[in-house]
């Protein structure tokens, strides 16, 4: 399937964590459905360490790339090592400056619990001729930056403040500038296992602008491959609006099903 989007994005996701493995990078995953289904043309992602050099050769790249929205994940936190605002401030040249909105929301909880406001305020940092994002859910102060035409989105890293701080920014942006939407399901189709390839990879070659993907199949012993095996396949559909994709999605299915009766019967679920 050759998808081709607008608007076309990076996520860059930051943090040692991510990347000694103590922590799961579940919100690259989270961003990566929820750009497909709006439309947008998801070029790369990249995870990076706590690194200035790290993260400055990710933005720089994806600036190269004509990435027209760069969305930065972690590194906003109070910490010393939080320092993704920084990085991307030295990289494009910006001086560092605070969020007044989320400076007044950080230095009153921090007044109220008596704890060292200092640490506090490095949450409300964005850069010069940016804009702040605000948090809801916790204190970090998200940032929205156009950067010679391109848009650089700076999220914290705890999912339900990532989450609700792109629904809400983000998200709106890509769905004014997507000329698409995307549509995925998962099925299990369950029919003989040696019946099941000739169907699959004839579909792939008559339905090139669907994306379908089976789930990794081990060979069968020969005794095996004439019993009903369910594997999973993920189907991808894309269409002018979600109406579109639904339609095509249920008039592939409808084809997908006749092939299998035809090649000696089997059911397909939704998963």
């Amino acid at each position: 399937m050759k998808h081709k989007g607008s608007p076309r994005v990076e996520v860059i996701a930051t943090g040692d964590e991510l990347i000694y493995g103590r922590i799961l990078d579940t919100n690259s995953n989270w961003l990566a459905k929820r750009l497909a289904e709006m439309g947008a043309e998801l070029r790369r992602v990249t995870m990076v360490g706590d690194d200035y050099d790290d993260m400055r050769d990710a933005l720089l790249g994806a600036l190269d790339r004509d990435t027209e929205i760069i969305i930065f994940t972690g590194g906003l936190g109070p910490s010393e090592d939080d320092f993704t605002i920084d990085a991307i401030g030295r990289a494009l040249g910006r001086a560092v400056t605070h969020d007044p909105v989320g400076f007044v929301k950080i230095r009153e909880i921090y007044e109220r619990r008596g704890s060292d406001l200092k640490r506090g305020a490095r949450m409300a940092r964005i850069l010069e001729g940016s804009e702040g994002i605000q948090n809801h859910v916790g204190m970090s102060v998200g940032m929205r930056l156009l950067h010679n035409g391109k848009l650089i989105f700076t999220l914290p890293g705890v999912p339900p403040e990532m989450q609700g701080m792109f629904d809400e920014h983000i998200a709106p942006v890509v769905e004014a500038e997507a000329k698409h939407k995307l549509l995925g399901h998962t099925y299990g189709v369950a029919m003989v296992w040696k019946d099941f390839f000739p169907v699959y990879t004839k579909l792939q070659l008559d339905y090139p602008e669907v994306y379908i993907k089976n789930a990794a199949t081990p060979p069968e012993a020969e005794e095996d491959r004439s019993k009903v095996k369910e594997i999973k396949v993920d189907i991808v559909i894309q269409g002018d609006t979600k109406r579109e994709a639904e339609e095509k999605m249920d008039a592939f299915m409808a084809e997908y099903k006749r092939r299998v009766d035809a090649a000696g019967g089997g059911t397909i679920r939704r998963i």
